[in-house]
């Protein structure tokens, strides 16, 4: 993004310094929330362009869409949507985070008088996929998102979520008919990491835009 006006209308993550954008580094930053009274959420953050962190681990929770084919029990997730047990997806998860399935810890033993016994893994086993890696292209629920290629995976079976490592500047409210100013933004290489900024709020549209003066 280049330095001048901007107008964001809707929730979403902007670019602002990016090697691929042949962007550079920006001094200044107001950010103008032009909506009566809806505050806008803002996050200007720098981001790693190759280190990770996990910022969400739970387990699958899908009981009818994938047939086991070890015992045929009726569980997990056969294609590109995944639901799981945890309700955070809308508030750690972002587009692009890299998915990876793990087997599930807890299994089940087959005595060997006979009956059977749940045990717990001595390591974690993560299960290959035929693309590496898979990622999130929607997140479409609070528990539930679509993933840009076929997963398999049985029900219970350890899904962890891995984003770019984000450095904040600010992460704050922006209340309806106020501008905050950001100076002195810090210098960053924009080939080894990106400057980003994250909206969210109802009030943003073609006609109550969040409007940045970038210089």
């Amino acid at each position: 993004m280049q330095t001048g006006l901007t107008n964001i209308t809707s929730a979403t993550i902007t670019t602002l310094v990016d090697e691929d954008l042949r962007t550079k580094s920006i001094r200044s930053m107001s950010m103008t929330n032009t909506h009566a009274s809806t505050a806008v959420t803002v996050e200007l953050y720098i981001q790693d362009r190759t280190n990770t962190v996990e910022v969400l681990s739970t387990q699958i929770n899908s009981a009818s869409t994938y047939v086991s084919p070890i015992n045929g029990s009726p569980a997990g997730v056969y294609g590109t949507v995944l639901r799981v047990d945890s309700t955070d997806c809308e508030n750690f998860l972002e587009i692009g985070d890299e998915v990876v399935f793990y087997e599930p810890t807890a299994i089940t033993a087959i005595e060997p008088v006979g009956g059977t016994s749940s045990v717990t893994r001595p390591e974690v086993l993560v299960i290959e996929q035929a693309t590496s890696p898979i990622t999130i292209t929607a997140i479409t629920s609070s528990n539930r998102v679509t993933l840009s290629d076929i997963a398999i995976a049985t029900d219970d079976a350890v899904v962890k979520f891995y984003q770019l490592e984000k450095g904040y500047i600010v992460k704050t409210d922006i209340p309806g008919q106020t501008t905050l100013v950001v100076d002195n933004i810090p210098s960053i290489n924009n080939k080894i990491s990106t400057l980003k900024i994250k909206t969210t709020g109802a009030g943003l549209a073609v006609a109550t835009p969040l409007t940045l003066n970038i210089t």
